[in-house]
C-alpha cells in the first residue's frame, strides 16, 4: 500500500493497535485496502482493536472518494470490533461528525489536533487490550 491511493499503514507498538496516514490522494482503492486490513484484524485479533487515523495534507474537498465494499464492511464491523478510535488532524467537518457519532455508537472516538498527536497515540496505546 502506498500514498498513490492515499492510505499508508503506520507501525505500532501493540498488536491490537492499527494506524494509518490518510493523504489527499485518498481514493476508493485506498479505502478498500484499509478496509481489508481492518477486516483481517477483526477476524484475527481476539477482543477489540484500537485505530488511529492521521490526516496529512487532507481537506474536506478530498472526501469524495466513492464507496468500496471492503471499506463499507469494515465500517459496519467497526461498531462491534473497535474499542478506541483516534483521529489526528482531521478536517473540521470530520471532527464534528466524529464528536457527534461518539455519543451514539459504542466506540470511544476522539479527535486530536496535529500538535496533540502524542496524546492520540497515548489514547490508543492502552497497555491492556479492551474486551
Amino acid at each position: 500500500m502506498t500514498t498513490i491511493h492515499g492510505v499508508v499503514p503506520l507501525p505500532t507498538d501493540y498488536d491490537h493497535v492499527y494506524a494509518f496516514d490518510i493523504t489527499d490522494n485518498l481514493d476508493a482503492t485506498g479505502m478498500g485496502e484499509m478496509g481489508q486490513i481492518l477486516n483481517a484484524a477483526f477476524d484475527n485479533q481476539p477482543g477489540k482493536i484500537n485505530v488511529l487515523l492521521r490526516f496529512k495534507d487532507f481537506d474536506e474537498s478530498d472526501a469524495g472518494v466513492g464507496i468500496n465494499l471492503s471499506a463499507l464492511k469494515a465500517e459496519m464491523r467497526s461498531l462491534t470490533h473497535i474499542a478506541r478510535y483516534a483521529v489526528v488532524g482531521a478536517p473540521a467537518g470530520a471532527s464534528g461528525m466524529i464528536a457527534f457519532f461518539n455519543h451514539i455508537i459504542p466506540v470511544d472516538a476522539r479527535t486530536f489536533e496535529a500538535q496533540d498527536e502524542q496524546a492520540a497515540w497515548d489514547f490508543v496505546n492502552v497497555a491492556q487490550k479492551l474486551a
